[in-house]
C-alpha cells in the first residue's frame, strides 16, 4: 500500500460531490495521479454481542477492494480522527472467522471508489446506491498534534475546488448507511 495511507490518523473532509466527471477533470488539470481506478470497495461492519463500546465511534469493518485485489482490515475510533488498517488475504475468509468468533455483520455495502493523490493528500471520489456521490480529501499521520493543520489545509485544498462548509457531510458512510436502513 502506498506512503499516504500510513499513519494511525487521519485527517478528513468528505463533501458532497454533484458532478464527479467535472471534478476529475479538475483533479486531473491540477495535477492528481490515479491510484486505484474503477474500484468496487465490498464493506463488512462486524460487531460482538458483548462489545461494549458505540457502534457510532469504534468501528471494525473488513473491506474487499477488486479489481486492485486488496483487502484490508480497518478499525476506526474511538477518536473520530483514529484509523488503522492492515492489508489481509482473503476478506470473505477473514469475514468468516469473525464470524466464528460471535461477531455479526450489521452492515454491509458496496461503493464505486477512485483514489487520487494531489501532492501528500489522497483525495477519493466514492458513489454509494441511496447516497449520492463524495469527495473525500484527506491524509494520514501518526502525529495526532498535526491533525488541526491538516484539517486547515484540506479545507483550504477543497476550497480551491470550489467546496464550501456547506457542501461537507459531518457523518461517515457508516452511519449514513445505518440511518437510511432506519427509513
Amino acid at each position: 500500500m502506498s506512503e499516504h495511507f500510513q499513519g494511525k490518523f487521519e485527517a478528513e473532509l468528505k463533501y458532497h460531490l454533484q458532478n464527479p466527471q467535472k471534478f476529475i477533470n479538475e483533479l486531473k488539470k491540477a495535477g492528481a495521479t490515479l491510484f486505484t481506478p474503477e474500484n468496487k470497495e465490498t464493506d463488512w461492519y462486524m460487531e460482538h454481542k458483548n462489545t461494549e463500546f458505540s457502534a457510532p465511534t469504534i468501528s471494525l469493518c473488513v473491506r474487499k477492494m477488486l479489481p486492485a485485489g486488496i483487502n484490508l482490515l480497518i478499525v476506526k475510533g474511538p477518536d473520530l480522527s483514529q484509523c488503522e488498517a492492515v492489508r489481509i488475504e482473503d476478506a470473505g475468509k477473514t469475514v468468516s472467522m469473525f464470524t466464528t468468533l460471535g461477531y455479526h455483520c450489521i452492515l454491509n455495502y458496496t461503493k464505486s471508489r477512485e483514489i487520487y493523490f494531489l501532492d501528500k493528500f489522497h483525495i477519493t471520489i466514492d458513489k454509494l446506491d441511496k447516497l449520492g456521490s463524495f469527495a473525500e480529501f484527506a491524509i494520514m499521520t501518526d502525529d495526532q498534534s498535526k491533525l488541526p493543520l491538516y484539517i486547515d489545509q484540506l479545507r483550504h485544498l477543497a476550497a480551491n475546488f470550489g467546496f464550501t462548509d456547506k457542501d461537507l457531510e459531518e457523518n461517515n458512510y457508516k452511519t449514513l448507511m445505518l440511518n437510511t436502513l432506519k427509513l
